[in-house]
């Protein structure tokens, strides 16, 4: 389950405290209408470049499918954590090629 830039409502692409050396951010709402924060290596996203992304769940929500808090998801998909903040779930992801 790769995420396409195609497929994605972008709100926002760049860089912040957040974002791993080498790496730009993907701000979008999916084609599921869930807002994700998407990582790619380099300085423009790239489809090739995907790193992962964290899910955002929205506030209160009812749907049990989703989590109850952001979490990060790997390249493919599968789940990688929903432990620690922001900026460790991003450079768990930015490292997951490495482990």
């Amino acid at each position: 389950m790769s995420i396409r830039l195609t497929d994605l409502d972008i709100h926002w692409t760049g860089t912040d405290a957040t974002t791993p050396d080498g790496h730009v951010l993907v701000l979008a709402n999916d084609t599921a209408g869930l807002l994700r924060l998407c990582l790619y290596a380099g300085d423009t996203p790239a489809d090739a470049q995907f790193r992962g992304s964290l899910l955002v769940p929205p506030d209160g929500h009812q749907q049990t499918f989703l989590p109850t808090r952001t979490t990060a998801y790997g390249p493919g998909g599968a789940w990688v954590t929903s432990s620690g903040d922001q900026t460790s779930m991003l450079a768990r992801l930015a490292n997951l090629d490495q482990e």
